[in-house]
């Protein structure tokens, strides 16, 4: 797992930096992925040396940013 998280981390640095976003510090990658039979599964991907608290501090983080507008859209009541 360590070759793949050392991939995902050098393909985010060039993308991000590829499109002025900044330099790559750290990235939990959470992805649905299928395996060769259609089962589908999560695949949890960090980049190298993040500890599980820093992960789980930048999922949270996430969530509540995704969350925060998605509530606020429904609050308003689409007609």
């Amino acid at each position: 797992m360590n070759e793949l998280a050392a991939d995902v981390e050098a393909v985010l640095t060039e993308v991000l930096g590829g499109h002025e976003r900044g330099i790559l510090s750290r990235a939990v990658v959470v992805a649905e992925v299928l395996d060769g039979d259609g089962e589908r599964s999560l695949s949890i991907i960090t980049t190298p040396s993040l500890s599980e608290w820093d992960a789980l501090g930048l999922c949270r983080y996430g969530v509540l940013s995704i969350e925060g507008p998605a509530a606020a859209h429904f609050a308003g009541g689409s007609e």
